[in-house]
This record gives structure tokens, C-alpha cells and sequence, in this order.
């Protein structure tokens, strides 16, 4: 088997990895959100940024060794980018399982990785929407004779009405 392949298996392993423990951050991330717990949401978000730069390492390897990969083949004269299925695809058969089955691997995380963080962006943005409505309210219902009295009791003449909690968010 050729050089690149070889190193394109330990990178495909490589980034299917963190892209599960970005799947890993992004659960724990949701358990934050719904808990309310905005200490531990921002302690996951920077640990999940530290993944970034070595995903996108990994990306870079992966084409350059695609692009040793053409060079050895002789496939220069492709006008096309070459993909992982096309190395496949000149592979033997053993060989290429093993390769295609890591890409629907890496794929598969990928895509629950994208599902999640919409789905965190959702309740991030109602966590968000509800706050806005709590603090409007907040602001509409103050007013600048409320407050205490010349005895330091809170002014209950001066009190406007309550404020509804929208407990469906």
C-alpha cells in the first residue's frame, strides 16, 4: 500500500476522534444549557475551540497527502479534485474497505457533530429570547416612584403588577 494511504488512515482515525470528542463537548454542552450552568457551558466552549486548530491540521494533512497520493498515480492531468472515493476506487479490495469504511466513519460523526450544534444553537437562542423578555419586563415594570419609603420599607403603593414567567422556554 502507498505512503499516503497509509498516513491517510492514521489521519482519518486521528480526526474521527476528536471529531467524537467534539460530539462528547457538544452533549455535555447541552446538559449546560439546560442547567443553566454558564460557568461550565463557557469552561466546554473553550475546551472544545483547543479542537479546532487540530481539526483543521488534520484537513490540511489529509489533502496534501491526497495530493501525494495524485502524484505518485500519475493523476495530474485530472481536472477534478481528487476525493477519498476516487483513491478508494483504484485501491484492492481489501485495502479500500478498510479506507472507505474509516470516511463513512468520520462522515457519520461529522454530521451528528453539525445536528448537535444546531441543536444547542436552538436552545442557546431561546435561553437567550427568554432572558430578553425577563429583562424587558423587568425595565417596563420598574418606575421611577418605585422603591422604599422614608422608614426603609419597600413602597407597596408604587409596585406595578407582577411579572408572568413564560415557563414553556
Amino acid at each position: 500500500m502507498f505512503k499516503p494511504v497509509i498516513e491517510m488512515e492514521k489521519v482519518l482515525k486521528k480526526e474521527k476522534d476528536y471529531y467524537e470528542n467534539l460530539f462528547r463537548l457538544e452533549e455535555d454542552k447541552r446538559e449546560a444549557i439546560l442547567k443553566r450552568d454558564w460557568s461550565l457551558l463557557e469552561m466546554l466552549s473553550r475546551e472544545q475551540s483547543d479542537l479546532f486548530p487540530l481539526i483543521d491540521d488534520l484537513e490540511n494533512r489529509r489533502e496534501k497527502l491526497i495530493d501525494e497520493y495524485r502524484k505518485i498515480n500519475g493523476l495530474d492531468d485530472l481536472t477534478r479534485e481528487i476525493r477519498l472515493k476516487d483513491i478508494v476506487l483504484s485501491m484492492d479490495e481489501d485495502s479500500s474497505h478498510h479506507l472507505l469504511q474509516l470516511g463513512m466513519d468520520l462522515k457519520e460523526i461529522m454530521t451528528r457533530v453539525g445536528t448537535i450544534i444546531k441543536s444547542n444553537n436552538v436552545l442557546i437562542n431561546d435561553n437567550r429570547e427568554f432572558f430578553n423578555i425577563l429583562l424587558s419586563g423587568l425595565k417596563d415594570g420598574m418606575s421611577v416612584r418605585a422603591g422604599y419609603n422614608k422608614n426603609g420599607k419597600e413602597d407597596t403603593v408604587n409596585k406595578t403588577a407582577s411579572l408572568l414567567f413564560n415557563q414553556t422556554a
